[in-house]
């Protein structure tokens, strides 16, 4: 008679429940990752009908104006400093203009010297986040002056 262990028993139990309680949560957060990316997809892409067009004109960077004064860098004080969701309105002080920029991210607080490079520049763009329209508008790289 040859005694009987219980030890293999117990060893293969034991990694087969943890894979169970493994498998299941991940198979679930594939399943959503999937269904998510397959949903992001189909909104991304533009309807036949809009066409390329109309994808251009949905976005603000798609209309901006760019003179030859937008080459040359903007540089004052940020006086005002207004967060707006992924964006950060600023009203730069040069002399005695102000002028408003905006860019993506985060930007300055009032009294810091800046320097603005402009990618161009709208009038009488409205916010609807900040429920503003702006007379004129720079949208640029808003960085600190040394």
């Amino acid at each position: 008679m040859t005694p009987v262990s219980s030890a293999p028993a117990a060893r293969s139990f034991a990694p087969r429940s943890a894979r169970r309680r493994l498998v299941k949560p991940l198979l679930g957060l594939m399943v959503f990752a999937a269904l998510f990316l397959a949903l992001a997809w189909h909104l991304d892409r533009p309807s036949a009908a809009s066409g390329p067009l109309a994808v251009v004109a949905a976005s603000p960077l798609g209309q901006l104006s760019r003179s030859g004064a937008d080459r040359a860098l903007l540089v004052g004080r940020v006086e005002e400093r207004l967060p707006a969701g992924s964006y950060t309105y600023v009203a730069v002080r040069t002399g005695e203009a102000l002028t408003w920029a905006v860019t993506v991210g985060d930007a300055p607080p009032p009294g810091t010297p800046v320097q603005v490079r402009s990618m161009g520049r709208k009038t009488n763009f409205h916010s609807s986040r900040l429920s503003r329209t702006f007379p004129e508008l720079v949208f640029g790289v808003v960085s600190r002056a040394d």
